[in-house]
């Protein structure tokens, strides 16, 4: 698992950018560069480029000394790349809301919107009175409840319809409209 940094923007959205280290950077270094609209780090690449080309002789040891050369600035870029892209995002707006662990930057995104959602519920939890609402006793237990047709549906009727036979409630069914992650 990695960590992400989080930034939102009101009319970009949200970005995750992870933390650390940056293999597509160290592959592909200029074109990682291009992609991520880093356009100063680009032309600082390709001006490399051309300048060892033009300065550094084309024999053996100048061929070792280039490598080298390579090899220190793509380590350079995938060390620093993801931080130097989270900070041009912040120049353009965007401010850090939260830092995440997640597997890729898509799941890191899931997860910030699915805690951002709980903590919302939490908050609207509390706002209503907490375990005391109408629905449920002091110890949590939920007596009744609401059927989709608004009627209210008894304990006792809620056990028969939940047997785990597939159905919306019971344990082979599942949320039809959400997404499965994990």
């Amino acid at each position: 698992m990695a960590s992400f940094r989080i930034l939102t923007h009101p009319q970009h959205g949200t970005r995750a950018v992870k933390i650390g280290w940056s293999w597509p950077a160290f592959f592909f270094g200029m074109f990682w560069a291009l992609y991520k609209r880093m356009w100063l780090l680009a032309g600082s690449l390709f001006g490399f480029i051309v300048l060892s080309s033009v300065f550094i002789p084309a024999t053996m040891e100048g061929q070792l000394i280039s490598n080298v050369l390579f090899l220190g600035l793509n380590l350079t870029i995938s060390f620093k790349g993801n931080q130097w892209y989270a900070s041009l995002l912040e120049t353009q707006g965007y401010q850090e809301q939260a830092q995440v662990s997640a597997r890729n930057p898509d799941d890191a995104l899931a997860v910030h919107a699915n805690s951002h959602k709980a903590s919302a519920d939490d908050t609207r939890h509390h706002e209503q009175g907490g375990a005391h609402s109408q629905d449920q006793d002091p110890w949590g237990d939920q007596r009744e409840r609401k059927d989709g047709r608004g009627d209210r549906v008894e304990k006792d009727e809620r056990d028969d319809d939940d047997k785990g036979d597939g159905g919306s409630g019971g344990k082979g069914g599942g949320n039809a409209t959400g997404t499965f992650i994990g």
